[in-house]
């Protein structure tokens, strides 16, 4: 998509119309089913429930949108405008699924590996989501570029996430820079206190891609920001191989390496040279220690065997994954089957990590010309 945030919006908004009605009015009828009959893969907090039972669903969402709208950038209200405008969709709906990251925790996993452990020695970077794969979600993925190459304050990048939906869980910039994500249930006393008055971090990482172009802009970005809920994130820079993972939180911001790993346990969470790695949580013995054990078989490390060996034996990454492999300017992405897929054409499984990927060259990506009118 090209021009302005409102451009790019109502393009996106009138290219996908339907696609965009049916899964924000599908996931709001879903979020409601989720907090009747405490479906168990959308985990939503006290602090939500309490607003739910108090308020209503529409009331606890609205409130997340005005507690947050003061730190979140005039252009997201701009682009989400352009979709409402161009899709027909209500912007109130647009705006209440938007909060919905922040009320909800996905279990994921995030590998950074770069100099001897992988074969090139340039940087793999690993983003698996976790989430649900029951809802909608599956049946909407979405990769949208926005070329931004007139606009000096904005960086061209690609988003991996819902048809209409402009928060960013998943993605890579045309300066070689990606993002993983998890969400912290099993967090340690060393995470403080939680806010609910910040940043959405999906408007925090898209602000990442969107306007850093380097790995010192992008850790001042999330340093300086006003933060919500407890994360680890994962910022990679493939330019210079560099890869963080952040403990994030309202109280803390602590960037993590593979020489000073986090928590500390050597039993399901030892160190690994030149690899930093997370399975599902910041608290997570079951799949930290699958991981670390498939990472140290498979040293050095390839796009094939993370995919093949890594990701597949551990078993992360249900609802979509990313490896992102921006050196050679591939990204490998796949995704859960859809609920129209009965599967019977394939011998695969239906979560993303049992799936084909695909690659995605992201040269050709960022360099497509805008279409004449």
């Amino acid at each position: 998509m090209w021009g302005t945030p409102y451009e790019q919006g109502f393009a996106h908004g009138t290219m996908m119309a339907s696609e965009i009605s049916d899964f924000f009015t599908s996931t709001y009828e879903y979020l409601g089913d989720a907090l009747v009959e405490e479906l168990p893969q959308l985990r939503f907090p006290e602090w939500f429930l309490d607003l739910v039972v108090e308020k209503g669903l529409d009331w606890a969402l609205d409130w997340t949108a005005n507690a947050t709208a003061e730190f979140t950038a005039p252009e997201f209200f701009d682009e989400l405008k352009g979709i409402a405008d161009g899709s027909g969709v209500d912007y109130a709906l647009l705006l209440r699924i938007h909060m919905l990251p922040e009320a909800t925790k996905g279990a994921c996993s995030m590998i950074g590996a770069a100099d001897t452990a992988t074969a090139t020695s340039n940087l793999l970077q690993l983003r698996a989501l976790d989430w649900d794969v029951d809802g909608p979600f599956k049946d909407h993925a979405n990769l949208i570029v926005y070329h931004n190459d007139n606009d000096p304050d904005r960086v061209s990048w690609a988003n991996i996430a819902w048809t209409g939906f402009i928060g960013s869980v998943t993605g890579f910039n045309s300066q070689k820079m990606s993002i993983s994500e998890i969400g912290v249930t099993f967090p340690d006393d060393t995470f403080g206190k939680e806010s609910r008055h910040g940043i959405p971090f999906v408007n925090l990482l898209r602000d990442v891609l969107e306007k850093e172009s380097t790995f010192q802009g992008a850790d001042n970005r999330i340093t300086d920001a006003d933060r919500t809920c407890n994360l680890i994130l994962g910022v990679g820079d493939a330019k210079t191989s560099q890869f963080n993972a952040v403990q994030y939180s309202a109280d803390v911001v602590n960037f993590i390496t593979s020489d000073n790993l986090l928590p500390v346990n050597d039993t399901w969470h030892a160190p690994i040279t030149d690899i930093t790695y997370f399975g599902m949580d910041w608290l997570c013995p079951a799949y930290s220690e699958v991981l670390h054990d498939q990472l140290v078989a498979n040293v050095p490390l390839t796009p094939a065997n993370m995919i093949e060996d890594v990701i597949a034996i551990t078993q992360t990454g249900n609802l979509h994954i990313a490896v992102y492999d921006l050196a050679e300017n591939n990204v490998y992405l796949s995704f859960a089957r859809k609920s129209s897929d009965d599967g019977k054409n394939d011998r695969e499984g239906d979560m993303a990590f049992e799936r084909t990927f695909t690659r995605i060259d992201t040269a050709a990506l960022f360099s497509t010309p805008q279409p004449s009118e």
